[in-house]
């Protein structure tokens, strides 16, 4: 669907979720990394690995939500408002 042709609220929609995409898989993967750690005994390394992995893996999403996808397709780029 064209931009203009998008509800007001579809934009605005989009960007309220960039906080969940950003802390969910901290929250996930520290969680998970926080139980191995209680099961096997090896202190904090585990859960730092997993909030580092998803601080990385969260930054990916947040970057895909907000970035503009790119259109192999469009045959004159500058057109949706760059520079030619």
């Amino acid at each position: 669907m064209p931009p203009e042709d998008r509800p007001p609220l579809a934009d605005a929609a989009r960007y309220a979720q960039a906080g969940t995409v950003l802390i969910a898989p901290m929250i996930g993967l520290g969680g998970l990394g926080w139980w191995i750690d209680r099961k096997c005994g090896t202190g904090p390394w585990v859960m730092v690995a997993g909030l580092l992995l998803g601080m990385a893996g969260g930054f990916v999403n947040f970057l895909q939500l907000v970035l503009p996808k790119r259109r192999d397709d469009d045959p004159d780029p500058g057109a949706r408002g760059g520079r030619r």
